[in-house]
């Protein structure tokens, strides 16, 4: 049965991982009332550099950091070590990337916009890749506090990042109205002070040292999660490099509004699983064996379940949201398929189990030709179709791409496993039975608000049939509690 303790850890880690993104999507009405649609996308494009290069800077070393510590726990000494070493690593190896974009940046970027948008290296463009390096280094010290399990100073030091971002962000763009200066320099002035605050934090965690004996691993088994994570960057972002040749700038305003929404989703979805990622990995390694268990396969149906959930209430309210707190309605373009939308990140959530088995399995390369075949079949299919059918073909090859990745992982998972006892119907079944009905009722036209209250109800109706035996369980368990 899942402990109520692991309930409050589960929501001090999500709501810390969702902190910085929050601090986004709560800034969005700002850059939409603020900034002409042209500068909104500008800045689009200017965040999703960021955090392409976050991904660089980071080779992934947050992801693969969790197996490390896991076998070498017990010895502080050790831990202190391994921070010290990929600090410094990433370091070292984030200012040779720094030169680098500062030799071809410009270059680059006037190929990819070709004076499409106002989009430039210099100021901008370098200061998110600035951006990019304190964030990466940011996340890998979070690393730390998730498998050490401290949900309060995880939460805490994401807060600290909420705050500074907020207020630097809007402070600037209230004095320059209509210019990136607040929105850019809000992400850099914040990124610099949450890294300065996290390490003052971990001063107690650090050996100022590099074993690269710790590096040659990470790096041997960090290089196909990166390829991992730098595919998942093209698949939620190449679409929009594809669209800017192809549909009006103020529908792929907002497109990428409700996409930006949406991350807030994929940021529960993360910071769901790292509460989860810590208890997972003690239960394979204390019975030496992988496997979809039932002590395991309660943490997943729980995140399933609570995950399809959120996205429905989500996609229920979205719409009034962005009416209340955007006054242009070129924004609302994309309304009736927010739930299309939403059925991609409701079949993403089927990643996370299989995702996790070959993490502990170190079956890194496995992952990187799933994520591979999944990039260049989106390639292929954004190339021939988003030109002839715009922004609905991007939605639709979206969620293709997502039930793809889920495909190959379950494929490769299930060679490893040496127990699997999954209910497919608490997995598979409920998730398609959702993202089919919001596809049907797509289709026949039902106006989308009745839909999503429609999609909200049928799920409850259904958890409540799957789940009613856990439920009580769980209820008796908080009753017991409170007594």
């Amino acid at each position: 049965m899942i402990k109520i303790s692991f309930i409050k850890e589960s929501l001090l880690f999500t709501i810390g991982n969702a902190l910085p993104m929050a601090a986004s999507v709560l800034l969005l009405p700002f850059y939409a009332n603020y900034l002409s649609p042209t500068n909104y996308v500008a800045l689009s494009f200017y965040i999703g550099i960021s955090l392409l290069f976050q991904i660089l800077f980071s080779f992934s070393f947050d992801q693969y950091y969790g197996v490390i510590f896991t076998e070498i726990k017990q010895d502080t000494e050790k831990i202190k070590l391994l921070n010290g070493s990929v600090f410094l690593y990433l370091i070292l190896q984030g200012i040779a990337i720094v030169l680098i974009s500062i030799v071809w940046g410009d270059s680059l970027l006037k190929i990819i916009f070709n004076n499409q948008l106002p989009v430039v290296f210099y100021p901008y463009g370098f200061l998110s890749i600035l951006t990019g390096f304190c964030n990466a280094l940011f996340k890998v010290s979070m690393s730390t506090f998730i498998y050490e399990q401290k949900p309060k100073l995880f939460f805490f030091a994401n807060f600290t990042n909420f705050l500074a971002t907020i207020s630097i962000s809007l402070s600037g763009l209230f004095l320059y109205p209509d210019t990136l200066i607040g929105p850019i320099y809000g992400r850099f002035l914040s990124g610099i002070v949450i890294l300065v605050f996290n390490i003052i934090l971990m001063k107690n965690k650090i050996q100022w040292q590099i074993e690269w004996q710790f590096i040659k691993e990470f790096i041997q088994k960090s290089w196909a999660l990166f390829a991992f994570v730098v595919m998942n960057w093209i698949v939620g972002n190449i679409d929009r490099y594809f669209l800017k040749n192809y549909v009006d700038v103020n529908d792929l305003a907002s497109y990428d509004l409700i996409l930006k929404c949406f991350i807030g989703i994929e940021f529960i979805q993360n910071g769901l699983s790292m509460a989860m990622i810590a208890k997972v990995f003690d239960i394979w390694n204390k019975h030496k064996k992988l496997g979809f268990t039932i002590e395991t396969n309660r943490y997943f149906n729980v995140f399933i379940s609570v995950i399809i959930f959120a996205v429905l209430v989500f996609i229920m309210i979205l719409p009034s949201f962005i009416e209340w707190i955007i006054y242009d309605k070129k924004y609302y373009y994309v309304f009736p398929m927010i739930g299309l939308i939403a059925s991609g990140y409701i079949i993403r959530t089927l990643m996370y189990p299989y995702y996790f088995a070959l993490l502990y399995a170190k079956k890194t390369l496995q992952m990187f030709i799933a994520n591979m075949w999944s990039v260049l079949i989106q390639l292929i299919l954004s190339y021939v179709f988003i030109p002839l059918f715009g922004l609905i073909a991007a939605v639709l090859i979206g969620i293709l791409v997502k039930l793809l990745v889920v495909v190959f992982y379950h494929y490769y998972t299930t060679r490893y496993l040496r127990e699997n006892k999954v209910n497919y119907w608490k997995w598979y079944g409920i998730t398609f039975l959702i993202s089919a009905l919001i596809g049907l009722f797509y289709l026949i036209k039902i106006d989308y608000r009745i839909s999503n209250i429609l999609m909200v109800s049928i799920f409850a109706v259904l958890f409540f049939i799957v789940y009613k035996n856990e439920l009580k369980i769980f209820l008796n368990d908080i009753k017991s509690k409170l007594l």
